[in-house]
Order: C-alpha cells, then sequence, then structure tokens
C-alpha cells in the first residue's frame, strides 16, 4: 500500500488518502445486536449504511426513520473521529422498485438527487453508493425494468448526480460509488461491452461477487468462489468478475470485489461425505441457517417466496460450535475445500446440510489476488457477520502485506487431517493443544503464541528469533518444517 506523509506524520491505514479501500456494509435493521460502537474504525475506511429503499415514486425511504435519526449521527461521528467515511447505499434486493422508472425521467432524477443531497448536508455524509439490483432486471421479482434503456438512464443518472455534488459541494467531493452485479450491465445486446462512461463519474464499483451459487439452483455450489469450475454451478466468480469490468473500461483503482463474511446453506439429496462439492439439492427450500435465521417475506414484493435464508454467519459458524477452529469442524459436520473455487464447504451426514462460506484462508486467497492487482481495495457483506477473524485478514488489503492466501493446491492446516477427495480436501475434527510461548523482549514484537490466530505478514518472537508469517497459521510452531514461518533474524 502507497501511503502519504503530511507534515511528516504516516497516514493512519483509515486515511481518505490511502490506495486501497476496505468498505462495509452496515445494515440498518441491526438494533442492539450490532451497535455502531462494535464496528472496528481502525481497519474500515468506508462504512456504507444500508439501506435508504426505493419503494414508489422517486424519493427514497428508510423503513425506520427514527432508528436512522438516532444510529445515523452515531455511525458520521464515531466513522470522522476514526478518518472513516460514511455513504448512505440507496437500494438493496428488496428496495429498487422504481429505480427504474425514476431514471427514466428527468423530474424524478432531479427528486431523487435532491434527496441525496439532502441527506448529505443533514448528517453529514461522505457520498452515496447506489445499489440497484438490477438495470435490466427484475431483482427480486417486483421491480419495473427496461432492458432497452436501463443502462443508459442510469448513466444519465450517474452523471447528473455527478454535477449536482460537485457543484453543491465544491470544496469536498462526495463519493459516488455502486454495487453492480457480478457481470456488466444488461443490454438487449448481452452484457455491456464498454462501460468507460461510467467510470468518469463513479469513485469505487464494488462487485458483488457472492451469492453466486444458492438454494435457489439444482445442485450445491460455492457461494463466493475464486474462481469457477467449468461445467459446475454458475459460471462467476471473484477472478471472472474482477476482468470482466476490467475488460469493459474500469481501471484497477476503482474496482472494489466483494467478500462475503457469511455462507450460504441447502440440503442435498445425496451423501456428500466423499464427493466434490457439486451435487444435487432441494432447490428453493433452505434449512433453517444460525440462530439469527427466520422467517421473512419480502413486504414490498409478494412474487419473492417467503422463507427462511440458510444464512450462517461466519461469527455464528464459530459461536455456535460448528467450526472449533477457523479449520476444523465440529463432529458431525466434515469440512472440505475445493481447489478450483479455493473455498471451504462444510457438510453435515446427519441432515444432509451442505454450507459453502469463507473462512480466513480463502479470504485470503481473495485479499492476495486483490493486491497483485492492484485493485482499489476491497468491500464487505457486512460488518457484523464476523467475529473479528476474517477481518483482520481482509485488512491486510490497506497495509499491502497480503492476506496469506496464496492459492494452492491444499491450504495450509494444523489442527486437521486431510483426505484428497476429486478436488476437494477433506477435515476431520481434533483438538488444539495449547503450549507454552516462548520468546520476546524483541522490541515491540509479541511472543509468539500456540493459541493466537496469525495471517501472512505477521511477525513474532520465538527463541529470540524473529519470524514471519507466509499465510494464515494456527498453532504451527516457528522454525517447523510447516514452511509457514520464515526467519527474519535474530533479537
Amino acid at each position: 500500500m502507497k501511503f502519504a506523509l503530511l507534515g511528516g506524520l504516516l497516514l493512519s491505514a483509515t486515511s481518505a488518502l490511502a490506495a486501497q479501500s476496505l468498505v462495509g456494509y452496515f445494515p440498518n435493521w441491526l438494533y442492539a445486536k450490532y451497535p455502531v460502537s462494535n464496528i472496528d474504525f481502525s481497519k474500515y475506511t468506508h462504512i456504507n449504511y444500508a439501506f435508504a429503499i426505493l419503494i414508489k415514486g422517486a424519493t427514497p425511504e428508510y423503513t425506520d426513520p427514527q432508528q436512522v435519526e438516532v444510529q445515523l449521527p452515531q455511525l458520521v461521528a464515531a466513522a470522522h473521529a476514526k478518518n472513516a467515511k460514511v455513504l448512505v447505499s440507496v437500494g438493496g434486493w428488496s428496495g429498487c422498485l422504481t429505480f427504474s422508472t425514476m431514471s427514466a425521467d428527468a423530474s424524478q432524477r432531479k427528486t431523487f438527487i435532491d434527496w441525496n443531497i439532502a441527506e448529505i448536508k443533514k448528517y453529514n455524509l461522505d457520498g452515496v453508493d447506489i445499489d440497484w439490483e438490477y438495470p435490466g432486471s427484475e431483482g427480486a421479482g417486483c421491480n419495473a425494468l427496461d432492458l432497452a434503456n436501463d443502462y443508459k438512464n442510469y448513466l444519465t443518472l450517474l452523471q447528473e448526480m455527478r454535477a449536482a455534488f460537485d457543484s453543491n459541494f465544491p470544496t469536498s467531493r462526495k463519493d459516488i460509488t455502486i454495487a453492480c452485479h457480478v457481470r456488466t450491465f444488461k443490454t438487449p445486446d448481452g452484457n455491456l461491452a464498454d462501460v468507460s462512461d461510467y467510470v468518469k463519474v463513479i469513485d469505487r464499483f464494488n462487485l458483488m461477487t457472492y451469492d453466486i451459487n444458492g438454494a435457489w439452483n439444482s445442485t450445491t455450489g460455492p457461494n463466493s468462489p475464486f474462481n469457477f469450475q467449468p461445467g459446475w454451478g454458475d459460471a462467476d466468480s471473484f477472478v471472472s468478475s474482477i476482468n470482466g469490468w476490467m475488460a469493459a473500461g474500469v481501471p484497477a483503482s476503482k474496482i472494489v470485489p466483494g467478500l462475503a463474511f457469511y455462507g450460504r446453506s441447502a440440503t442435498s439429496t445425496v451423501d456428500m461425505s466423499k464427493t466434490n462439492q457439486y451435487q444435487p439439492q432441494k432447490p428453493g427450500a433452505p434449512p433453517m441457517g444460525d440462530s439469527f435465521d427466520a422467517y421473512w417475506q419480502d413486504p414490498y414484493c409478494s412474487k419473492d417466496p417467503g422463507g427462511v435464508s440458510g444464512v450462517w454467519r461466519y461469527g455464528n459458524l464459530r459461536s455456535q460450535g460448528v467450526l472449533t477452529t477457523p479449520t476444523t469442524a465440529s463432529s458431525p459436520w466434515i469440512r472440505q475445500w475445493d481447489d478450483v473455487s479455493q473455498t471451504p464447504w462444510l457438510f453435515n451426514p446427519t441432515t444432509k446440510t451442505f454450507i459453502s462460506y469463507d473462512d480466513p484462508v480463502s479470504i485470503g486467497v481473495k485479499t492476495d489476488y486483490a493486491l497483485s492487482k492492484n485493485l482499489g481495495g476491497l468491500m464487505v457483506w457486512s460488518v457484523d457477520e464476523d467475529n473479528g477473524e476474517l477481518l483482520s485478514v481482509a485488512a491486510k488489503i490497506l497495509t499491502g502485506t497480503g492476506g496469506g492466501g496464496a492459492t494452492t493446491s491444499t491450504p495450509p492446516q494444523t489442527t486437521t487431517t486431510k483426505t484428497p477427495v476429486t478436488t476437494t480436501t477433506t477435515t476431520t475434527t481434533s483438538k488444539t493443544t495449547s503450549v507454552p510461548t516462548s520468546g520476546g523482549g524483541c522490541g515491540s514484537l509479541k511472543a509468539w503464541s500456540s493459541s493466537t490466530t496469525y495471517v501472512g505478514g505477521d511477525q513474532v518472537v520465538y527463541n529470540n528469533k524473529i519470524y514471519k508469517a507466509a499465510w494464515w497459521t494456527l498453532g504451527e510452531t516457528p522454525g517447523s518444517a510447516s514452511g509457514v514461518w520464515t526467519l527474519v533474524g535474530n533479537c
């Protein structure tokens, strides 16, 4: 990462001058379950407050305006105190009913833009994130759409918004970002091949590189694959999305691909204990997810079928004991790793429940790739779904030290045994035995501890020697044959 010197002081990672960004979406329906004070502003550079929704006419609204009146000022104050920015995100899966009609009409576009300007002034916001899901598509099933013109009208809206923001805030540029599909905008002739005009007015393209496979399909598959396997599951991935948008004219510096801090579950119709991750499943009927999951029906679209989501937040996979360590599953769960998607997955033989999710290793793979491509940063959905283990890896995008997840056929494992199966690595449960630390007394570096999780770039002291981690690790002794630790020198 590049840092800027100002007055001889090195600016913090959350400075507006940082070369990379780490954007976190903060849902406004969490209430006391996840207060503003829980957000780690030392790692996030931008928080997108989600969502204001557009369900009628051209004026966005909040589902709980009173909550916003209290929470949003708290968020802005806390973020600005740490040099982080806050944007309001407009749209979302169930909040895009009238984007198409609004963007098609000049007077309605002005109404929409004026509302955003008023929100920025009222709450001292740093910009707006537009999450239209999706131009040229019905999305949840009830969105107005105009395949021939949505992508054109979207550009006009963004151009007019950019001009209005620059006019209203001449001394403080306000960000305009968009959350976008893994592929470029839909047109009657296929996906748009040239988005260079959009680049002129958009600060960040937040690629939603998740929800690629799920219980809506006929087969199980990875929620957020690094690469896709041809002929298996949906032909989209973290890498293909980045490449697609770059080929259409978006510079690397404006591409911010998404990380899923959650997983999706499905019910397989076969025993997946010794198979790959692509097996027949019960489509359209996900099982109950984690302890936060509950029946939900989109109140604005009856065509969007109600039910449970099947979502497992990574933090709850850990707190509910499905994962006893980041890479160890608790019986009867079986953890496996796919070498193509570079993601872990879980299977419960008793219930035939399949869960595709991301862990510190797979997040490290994506972080390393983003750094290697010099991308604009990374985006997270969402800040509340982690226990800190994923964020600590993703935040390496700000320091340039890497997530430590270099793609390999077998990701680093320390507390599990492995059995190769097709393109997967099966892991069974075991216990981690904590051993005494050794070292210390080497400047500000801490002694290695067997109970501490380290990621690529972390340095420790062991037996009066300094070691540097090459990737995610837990319990592997520095100097051992594992290769995860590199000797830097003596204290």
